[in-house]
């Protein structure tokens, strides 16, 4: 656990001096101006942490949330010695803790506190097992004869020697998924009391500094994992939690405590088996033919989930069975730890074709494609639906010593003094009475002035989108999308609903101005080279409407295709509209959406000095009664339905 330090002689708040003008932090944060909208989170969580209990905030963009809730937590675990953990969704925001945030509030909190900077609290990341290169299956694979190429192979083995962190991250080379997977740390393959390799794994070393680390960050799936294994990853007790970008933790929960059956992960099963065990290699050969064949069937549509499955079935889960019970059967202990490994997918598959789980969606789905252009199977696919009662039970009782801190710059739906956190109260299982306390809600203010520096365009004249003719709006939304981005002079983020309006956009979207898709890069390059080319246009789906932070002058546009509803051959939501019935919209979809176009829209202005154009293009939104709900979702701006006041808008931004 961490150390502990010398308790602090007074318990009063330190918060105002740290965050003042002239304050610790402001000498060691670049560009840090006071806000009071930031003040006032952090003492939100300031009590919530002292008291033990669990805030929801809703922190509009621009408020520093991350330094917001990092100050209250590193100056408790300075006096009180707990530890506190901090989970996030993406890469980019941990990379923006480890690098940005956390070194100058280190510094800044142990100031305050008066300890010298260096005696500051210690942070790092922890990561999931799969980021770590195992020795033992690296030279299990390479004598069983690899899928590598010689150069891969000589590359690997020349880091593998000289690594001293095994990080796949710290790879001076490429590798693709693929190899990696085989020669990774995985939890279903590792028998840490029985491996030769324990006393130099790099993944349990990683683990051990972690463990004396005051603050760790982690992402949201680990820190699911860790409550589906009890707390057996990193240890919680009298641990504080702060859940950032919480909006994406449903999601992550539904995908986390589902599962998938896929033919490349019954074969990358039965490798580990013929690596690890001799007499396996004929029944796991057995398996992998009878998996093809199953796939097979799938593709042909040969199976109803839970009723008949594809006559290959009962073949492939004999073949699974011999495999376990050979493993089962070998004298080595090490051997036999790879029971669980192939059991649970064995009990995976079962639970597609035997009785339902009524918190569980289920569907065949289109497969993910394999390496070297090989045959495209479908796989079985679950998500866990109703997500409340596990984050109730699994997450919550690990921290219920210390206080827990859910926050997103659009946890909550609606906009302004209408906010509500119904939403994801009821997702994650906390409405009055159901936990233990109180659960307390920060809605914060508005940091920017939306009202003076943004307009927001909502399209009235396009006809609506439908299931019978989707091309036809994807075409008007590229003509409309076309005239927006002519009266911005490029400089635009365009945010389209599905894939297929992306595959129309590229064919039917018209501009001078320089434009690229997703796909055509990488996310992170894509985005970087919307910063830095004059005028660029950057077409993209999902994967940008959230996370993308490009402050100034080249995203002066945003443009949103449609209100992102679920479709409706969606598992998940087919499933809740069975449960929830003709409360569906109103209590999930319609707040999804909100969450979605606040997203979206706060692409817009990162900093206060930002300034342009919110459009959304579907003319549902000022038609339907449900429309005054999204539009409570937009930025607090004026408000238009026509291009000429768009166009006077960047006008007067040219002219100043």
């Amino acid at each position: 656990m961490p150390r502990r330090r010398k308790q602090a002689s007074s318990n009063a708040s330190r918060l105002p001096d740290l965050f003042s003008e002239a304050g610790p932090l402001a000498s060691r944060k670049s560009g840090y101006s006071y806000r009071p909208q930031q003040l006032g989170f952090a003492r939100a969580v300031e009590k919530t942490l002292k008291e033990r209990g669990i805030l929801l905030a809703d922190a509009p963009t621009g408020t520093g949330k991350s330094a917001a809730y990092l100050a209250p937590a590193i100056l408790d675990a300075a006096r009180s010695g707990r530890r506190v953990v901090v989970s996030t969704a993406t890469l980019a925001l941990q990379a923006q803790l480890l690098s940005e945030d956390l070194p100058p509030m280190r510094a800044a909190a142990a100031e305050s506190m008066g300890y010298p900077a260096e005696e500051g609290i210690s942070y790092c990341v922890l990561k999931g097992r799969s980021n770590f290169l195992c020795a033992r299956r690296h030279g299990d694979t390479l004598r069983a004869g690899t899928i590598f190429d010689s150069d891969l192979i000589s590359n690997l083995d020349l880091w593998a020697a000289e690594t001293e962190t095994g990080d796949r991250e710290d790879l001076p080379f490429r590798m693709p998924v693929g190899p990696w997977v085989e020669v990774a740390s995985d939890g279903e393959d590792c028998s840490p009391k029985l491996c030769s390799f324990r006393d130099g794994c790099f993944y349990y070393a990683h683990r051990d500094r972690a463990a004396e680390a005051d603050l760790i960050v982690v992402n949201h799936s680990l820190l699911l994992a860790n409550a589906a294994s009890g707390g057996a990853i990193f240890d919680t007790k009298k641990a504080h939690l702060v859940i950032d970008e919480a909006h994406r933790l449903e999601e992550i929960m539904a995908d986390s405590f589902g599962a998938r059956v896929s033919y490349g992960r019954v074969r990358y099963v039965m490798r580990q088996a013929k690596k690890r065990c001799d007499s396996a290699v004929a029944s796991a050969d057995r398996a992998e033919m009878a998996a093809e064949i199953f796939f097979g069937d799938l593709a042909g549509g040969d199976s109803v989930l839970h009723q008949s499955p594809p006559r290959s079935y009962d073949a492939l889960v004999e073949a699974l069975v011999s495999v376990r019970n050979t493993i089962a059967s070998d004298p080595r202990e090490e051997v036999n730890a790879m029971q669980g490994m192939v059991g649970r997918l064995r009990r995976d598959l079962v639970s597609f074709y035997s009785k339902p789980d009524d918190d569980y969606a289920y569907a065949v789905v289109q497969g993910r494609s394999r390496r070297g252009g090989g045959r495209n199977y479908p796989e079985l696919k679950s998500w866990l639906v109703e997500t409340s009662e596990v984050f109730r039970e699994e997450v919550l009782p690990l921290f219920e010593d210390g206080g827990v801190v859910l926050t997103s710059a659009t946890l909550a739906t609606g906009s302004g003094e209408r906010r509500s956190f119904g939403y994801v109260r009821r997702r994650l299982g906390l409405e009055d009475g159901s936990v233990r306390g109180k659960v307390d809600e920060f809605a914060g203010d508005e940091v920017f002035d939306y009202e003076e520096r943004c307009l927001v365009y909502v399209e009235e004249e396009m006809a609506a989108p439908s299931l019978a003719s989707p091309d036809r709006f994807a075409a008007a939304c590229a003509r409309r999308a076309g005239e927006l981005v002519a009266l911005s002079k490029g400089r635009a983020l365009i945010l389209l609903s599905t894939n297929r309006a992306l595959a129309s956009f590229r064919e039917r979207f018209r501009t001078p101005f320089p434009v690229r898709y997703q796909g055509d890069d990488s996310p992170g390059r894509l985005v970087r080279w919307l910063k830095e080319t004059e005028g660029a246009v950057l077409v993209g789906t999902r994967t940008f409407w959230e996370g993308v932070d490009v402050p100034g002058s080249s995203v002066s546009l945003v443009v949103m295709d449609r209100v992102p509803f679920a479709p409706p051959d969606d598992p998940v939501a087919a499933k809740l509209r069975e449960k929830a019935g003709e409360r569906a919209f109103g209590e999930v979809f319609l707040p999804k959406a909100q969450v979605a176009v606040r997203q979206g829209a706060g692409r817009l202005m990162r900093r206060s000095t930002d300034r342009g154009v919110v459009a959304l293009l579907d003319p549902r939104v000022a038609k339907k009664s449900w429309g005054k709900v999204v539009l409570g979702s937009l930025p607090p701006a004026g408000k238009t339905g026509s291009l000429a006041e768009v166009e006077r808008f960047f006008a007067n931004e040219f002219l100043i």
